[in-house]
């Protein structure tokens, strides 16, 4: 017998597209050895098969199956056939000389010994009795079909001859029963599945199967095939699932060609399979998938849609609360000394001190929750670059104090500021959203929170300023119809994955629904990005876990969301009023004056109006970074609605001579190095490397070294730390005055000849 690739090898290319034909695949153009292979690869599929089954009549199937069946292994004798088949002799010799002519069938002559070929390689199915040794052996005429083809056309066939083979009564784990591994891979794949490697064939293929028979994977799969084989699909269901191949022929009107390309589609997806129902030719959808698509169907669906609504009776006006407990930490970082603690975050007396000024509702609904915001407004600024955490090392601990970055930051309008934070926070990995009041903790683990503030981004962005939406109808919006639309990882997670979409569905509103409502309680609210409304006549407590019902698009929030330019009035620059009782009231949020107050005054209250205090402490740190008095005041004039108060401008000078008083007093330094910037200043003064020498800050750039300064040990460890190379001017003169002093060698002479002498003086 030969084998297929053999066959096929000596066929002209007319007997090829003929044979093309019968197996409902693509006619090769030419005679090449590559279209000969994959004519091959095209006969051994399944799908292919049935179109042979198909256009053979009853007595043709009969000898066929005869043919290739279990007992027949591949091969019969021609004598045996009329036996086999149930039907005469003429009747048999005709439909095998059709299946010969058709290539489906091949003859030749045969040594027999018994019911066995003898000099042939092992029988295909090879459930047979041992070969009787005594049996004579005999030359006889055989018909059979390629190996390469049998397996095929035998599990084809049964569908026909086997009631209990017709796959349509088969659930979805059976009808992948028969696929290799690679092919269980190559389905999970186009579905995104993953399951673990040591996952044995059987445990790989039912979780496959649990998975693919669910709605959601349904939709998942047609939303990735062309509209014509989703409009097929719904047309299948519309007819219990089941359909016979000749109607879909006359639906769709396409050649076999196309036709066996549309089952593939079907059956790669899992969605539906074809077979051999009551010997006709069906197209079906597995019983389970059906089951589960109805009652998905059945379960109440969300309207889909925002959903406007009158203003509520109870609202919680915007407020951008972040944004002034920012100024409280830079406030704090520029009047007080703060260490941080070893993993640096803020101990929790600094952070305790800082509640009394914090706005944000988060920092009054408990200590624990207050301590989670003010470390979420510590990494935030550092971030920004608003506080440093400057020095540490060693046993010493880093100290914050302003940064690099907070002119810049403070030039920016409350618009830009709430913008630049707003559109770090869908990827900022440090913040923190509240949970809505009803959450339940349920599969977390697969919480995608950037692609949820993702879609909440987007989605907010449809919404108009001023007008008044419901949370319930964004939420479903959002959901769209989707569970996993903030959860995308577990949609491929095998273990988990579309299986779990029904209990994922009906957890949705106490879950992922909680977590949106909880990013406009807490994130969205408090970027005075939007207004909340609740049911009933007053707004809840801060202390009152309650859910606001409805929401609105404040002006900022739609300038921050959509444009990238403030279109607001902006507050005026004369909004300060400075009192003769040392008060100093901004009436507008003027983010200049705001941020300048806070590092020359002591801070009491920051908001829309603001109130800060002018005392000689707050100016003297004020002063110590470089500016000077005169700088003081003339901000203060330009940025005043009146006239400074006479008693205020002397008081400001007098603290300032005060200073300058107490700097002369204390002892002149030896001489001054000078820094390329402020924070490199800042750095060497608190280098625990050097706080040895008592290096003191002079100025905005300037490093006094004072005179009992070990000036060797100092110059050495400055060019240890690298900060030589850094200084702008003041090394060469401590070379030189290095240079100057006696070498260590001379002082150790002269030490030792006046030992010597006061010895020869006893």
């Amino acid at each position: 017998m030969k084998s297929l690739y053999a066959i096929l090898a000596d066929e002209p290319l007319a007997t090829l597209q003929s044979l093309a034909s019968w197996w409902g695949t693509d006619a090769p153009a030419h005679a090449t050895t590559e279209d000969r292979q994959r004519l091959e690869r095209s006969m051994r599929d399944a799908i292919a098969a049935r179109f042979v089954w198909e256009r053979l009549s009853e007595t043709e199937r009969r000898t066929l199956f005869a043919i290739v069946g279990p007992s027949a292994r591949n091969w019969a004798l021609i004598e045996d056939l009329p036996a086999r088949t149930q039907v005469t002799e003429e009747e048999t010799r005709a439909a095998l000389a059709l299946l010969v002519d058709a290539r489906l069938v091949f003859t030749e002559q045969a040594r027999v010994q018994g019911s066995e070929l003898v000099g042939q390689r092992v029988t295909f199915y090879g459930y047979v009795a041992p070969r009787n040794p005594q049996a004579q052996i005999e030359e006889k005429e055989i018909a059979y079909v390629p190996t390469e083809l049998a397996t095929g056309l035998y599990a084809t066939g049964r569908e026909i001859f086997y009631d209990h083979a017709d796959r349509s009564t088969k659930t979805l784990d059976e009808l992948l029963t028969p696929y290799r591994q690679g092919d269980l891979d190559q389905i999970g794949r186009r579905f995104g599945l993953t399951l673990h490697a040591y996952y044995s064939r059987n445990e790989v293929r039912a979780a496959i199967a649990e998975n693919l028979q669910q709605a959601e994977a349904v939709r998942y799969a047609l939303a990735r095939l062309d509209a014509r084989v989703r409009e097929t699909y719904e047309w299948l269901r519309a007819r219990g699932g089941k359909a016979p191949i000749a109607e879909l022929r006359r639906r769709l009107h396409v050649s076999d060609i196309e036709l066996a390309a549309f089952l593939r589609a079907l059956e790669e997806y899992a969605l539906a399979f074809d077979t051999f129902s009551g010997g006709e030719r069906t197209l079906f959808i597995p019983q389970e998938t059906l089951a589960h698509l109805k009652r998905s169907e059945a379960q109440p669906q969300a309207p889909i849609g925002l959903r406007e609504t009158t203003e509520p009776g109870a609202t919680l006006p915007s407020d951008t609360s972040f944004m002034w407990d920012l100024i409280v930490l830079v406030a704090a970082a520029s009047q007080q000394e703060i260490e941080l603690t070893r993993s640096g975050s803020l101990p929790k007396r600094a952070a305790q001190r800082l509640l009394p000024f914090l706005t944000g509702q988060r920092a009054r609904i408990s200590e624990e929750e207050a301590l989670v915001y003010i470390e979420l407004l510590r990494q935030e600024a550092c971030d920004l670059g608003l506080v440093v955490a400057q020095g540490g090392g060693g046993k010493d601990r880093a100290r914050l104090t302003p940064g690099p970055r907070l002119d810049s930051w403070a030039r920016h309008d409350l618009v830009m500021q709430a913008r630049r934070l707003y559109r770090r926070w869908p990827t900022d990995r440090w913040w923190s959203d509240l949970a809505g009041a009803q959450y339940r903790e349920w599969q977390t683990f697969y919480l995608d929170i950037p692609v949820a503030r993702e879609a909440v981004h987007k989605l907010l962005m449809t919404c108009d300023p001023g007008v008044w939406y419901t949370l319930e109808s964004f939420r479903a919006t959002l959901q769209g119809g989707d569970p996993y639309v903030l959860r995308p990882g577990q949609r491929y997670a095998g273990e988990s994955g579309f299986k779990m979409a029904d209990g994922l569905r009906a957890q949705w509103e106490f879950t992922d629904g909680e977590i949106i409502t909880g990013m406009f309680r807490s994130t969205l609210y408090e970027l005075g990005l939007v207004t909340l409304g609740y049911e009933g006549d007053t707004a809840p407590d801060v202390h009152e876990n309650i859910n606001p019902t409805s929401f609105m698009l404040t002006e900022l929030g739609a300038e921050a969301l959509k444009s990238d330019l403030s279109a607001r009035d902006q507050p005026s620059k004369r909004s300060l009023v400075v009192q003769p009782n040392f008060q100093a009231l901004l009436m507008e949020p003027y983010m200049p004056a705001l941020y300048w107050l806070a590092r020359f005054a002591t801070l009491e209250q920051v908001g829309r109006v603001s109130r800060f205090t002018l005392t000689r402490e707050a100016l003297q740190r004020g002063l110590d970074t470089g500016v000077s008095i005169e700088e003081v005041i003339v901000f203060l004039d330009e940025h005043a609605q009146k006239a400074l108060p006479q008693n205020i401008v002397y008081s400001l000078r007098d603290w300032a001579r005060q200073r300058r008083e107490q700097s002369r007093e204390a002892p002149k330094p030896l001489m001054t190095l000078e820094a390329a910037n402020e924070r490199l200043a800042r750095e060497i003064v608190t280098d625990p490397q050097l706080r040895a020498f008592q290096l003191e800050r002079v100025g905005s750039r300037g490093v006094a070294i004072p005179p009992n300064a070990r000036l060797r040990e100092l110059r050495r460890a400055l060019e240890r730390n690298g900060y030589a190379q850094k200084l702008l001017s003041g090394f060469d003169d401590l070379v030189a005055a290095c240079a100057s002093l006696p070498s260590g060698r001379s002082r150790s002479a002269v030490s030792r000849a006046a030992l010597n002498g006061a010895k020869g003086l006893a």
